[in-house]
């Protein structure tokens, strides 16, 4: 009876293992050809033959005794049946869920009727939140049970090894995505307005000129989203709103804080919205003037996109073809045409008379033709390539490339909890953040390169001694437009009670705090060819913690939106320290040094633990 049990058991496994293998197959085949019904409903049947497989022998193993792990031969087998069962049952279960994700979202985007998408419902929203937890505690349980298995274990079927490389190397991965897109799933009826539309305020960011919210609003939108369908998108010029309101004498004052912006004409108005990098800020500032400005409201929330965010769905898409310009735009050309259009021999005409079809200014209706064209191809692309489309914006949300603020106070609050929300954010531990304004009305920063060089000295009191070089470097080759003159407003974010020590190469323009963080201005200028070095040298008091002899130091790194800096960091430990774990982009150099080289493409955080002996600590 025992052995009859063992053989079925066993025979069992096989097939079970099998059938993982095989959904994990049409899995795969799934990400080539995204929304093909059949191979997720011929994956979703291995993974239930597996479930039901491995459900059977975690049944049978409930049933041995405790013993049976010391008998000759079926003990070792035995110890190995108690991890792998259950790992491969839970993977089972997970593969389940996540074709039942993918189920609705093929019958609501990709259905039978596929030309016209389906709305995605609230009780659909519920679906895939209750399978979103099921693949999350189904992932645990996985790699729970993989901490357990030993190198021996393994040696029971030659297919195992396949299947732990896939939960050592991808599971955790998996779970990490699963965790920030879980983190934001309740606030999706706002963001894609299911049950009521969402209307969006869209800033079109020049990064070319830079802001320090991303970039110069030159255009902005309308966009509409209802039960996750993208409907009505319109871009214009921001001039056309922003010139009639001051030309009034209805001109919006520039508060304090932004007095150093001295290119304006006076008027705060939406395009110049945008002078900090903390989104929420800013965000609530563009809505208000645009309100304040005549525009038609009300609004639900402002995304802001950079000509990034626009070529990487432009991989999507494909080139787009313009016809009323004889043009085709790809993301290699998509900036210099549109610059060619509105600021070189391709100009229309100036920013103060409406085109003659009413979409935008004369100068910049090319921008609104290709505007819409860019949004037509993405609406009809939508449903057919949703997962391209869903990891892109994921991606840009974490970059910066795409800002999202809602007005929903719990919407935004779950964007910020997930660091969602491109807020300005005040981490314990160390932190840098250097925010750059273009105000010299030029197209200068699409050929200046940023380096970051900071070197760290971690003393035994847990004090980060800095010295920070800023390096622009006005060195790329290429087409500038605007004033030959590149002048910029800096300013530096730091822990609170950082103190600035010594600072060269700007003009100083006071210290302050805001954000939750120290704030250190100056202001430099550039001309082509030329290179500007700014060092500070400051101290973050006390920024190391530890307990007893345990020390742990972090730091996070901000990105503005819009400008990419190559990062240099070196720490040096004091020399009671041993180096023990490094963490994010943190590599150990020595027992008492760290180093970090990254473009920062996004926010960067990092971290590292040592002991330290000396009796002082």
């Amino acid at each position: 009876m025992g052995r009859t049990r063992y053989q079925r058991d066993f025979q069992l496994a096989q097939d079970g293992t099998q059938h993982l293998l095989k959904a994990q197959q049409y899995l795969t085949i799934f990400l080539q050809h995204p929304f093909d019904a059949n191979t997720v409903a011929i994956a979703q049947q291995d993974f239930v033959a597996a479930t039901t497989s491995f459900t059977g022998i975690n049944e049978d193993l409930a049933f041995l005794p405790e013993g049976a792990a010391y008998l000759p031969v079926y003990g070792r087998r035995f110890h190995a049946a108690q991890h792998l069962v259950p790992l491969a049952l839970a993977l089972s279960q997970a593969g389940v869920a996540g074709c039942d994700i993918l189920n609705v979202l093929i019958a609501r985007w990709h259905g039978p009727t596929h030309a016209q998408a389906h709305a995605i419902t609230a009780a659909d929203l519920a679906v895939i939140a209750q399978s979103f937890r099921d693949i999350q505690a189904s992932l645990t349980s996985t790699l729970h049970e993989a901490d357990q298995l030993q190198s021996s274990d393994l040696q029971i079927d030659s297919h195992l090894g396949m299947l732990l490389d896939f939960v050592h190397k991808d599971a955790p991965k998996f779970q990490s995505l699963l965790t920030g897109i879980a983190q934001i799933l309740p606030a999706l009826p706002v963001l894609l307005g299911i049950g009521t539309p969402t209307k969006y305020l869209v800033e079109i960011l020049d990064v070319t000129e830079l802001r320090p919210g991303g970039g110069f609003i030159g255009n902005y939108g309308i966009v509409t989203f209802s039960e996750g369908q993208l409907l009505g998108a319109r871009v214009t010029d921001t001039d056309l709103l922003d010139r009639p309101f001051y030309a009034s004498g209805m001109g919006i004052p520039f508060p304090p804080a932004y007095r150093w912006f001295d290119i304006a004409l006076g008027n705060w108005g939406l395009r110049d919205s945008n002078l900090d990098a903390d989104f929420p800020t800013v965000a609530r500032s563009a809505e208000a003037h645009y309100q304040r400005e005549g525009g038609d409201g009300p609004l639900q929330g402002v995304i802001a996109i950079t000509p990034t965010f626009i070529q990487h769905i432009l991989h999507i898409t494909g080139p787009i073809y313009l016809p009323e310009y004889h043009e085709v735009i790809n993301a290699d050309n998509l900036v210099a045409r549109i610059h060619y259009h509105q600021l070189g021999r391709g100009a229309e005409g100036p920013d103060t008379i409406a085109s003659p079809d009413g979409r935008s200014s004369l100068r910049k209706h090319f921008t609104a033709i290709l505007a819409e064209h860019f949004f037509a191809r993405v609406r009809q692309m939508m449903a057919s390539h949703v997962a391209q489309f869903l990891q892109t914006l994921f991606n840009d949300v974490r970059s910066k490339d795409l800002q999202l603020y809602v007005n929903d106070p719990v919407a935004e609050m779950l964007l910020h909890q997930a660091h969602l929300d491109s807020a300005i954010q005040t981490p314990p531990g160390d932190s840098l953040l250097i925010v750059d304004a273009n105000i010299a009305s030029n197209k200068a920063n699409i050929s200046i390169n940023s380096d970051l060089n900071d070197r760290i000295v971690i003393d035994r009191d847990g004090n980060a001694v800095h010295h920070t070089t800023l390096r622009y470097a006005w060195t790329v080759p290429g087409q500038n437009y605007g004033a030959a003159l590149y002048r910029d407003y800096v300013r530096v974010y730091t822990p609170i009670r950082s103190v600035l020590r010594a600072q060269e190469g700007w003009q100083a323009r006071g210290t302050s705090q805001a954000f939750g963080l120290e704030q250190w201005a100056g202001f430099f200028t550039l001309v082509s060819g030329q290179t500007r070095t700014i060092t500070l040298d400051w101290i973050a008091p006390r920024i190391s913690t530890h307990h007893e002899q345990n020390w742990h130091y972090q730091e996070l790194i901000q990105r503005q939106a819009g400008v990419l800096w190559k990062v240099h960091t070196q720490i040096t430990l004091p020399a009671c320290a041993t180096l023990t774990t490094v963490a994010g982009g943190m590599h150990a150099t020595g027992k008492q040094s760290a180093s970090l080289n990254q473009t920062l493409t996004e926010n960067i955080p990092s971290s590292l633990n040592y002991t330290c002996d000396d009796p002082a600590s």
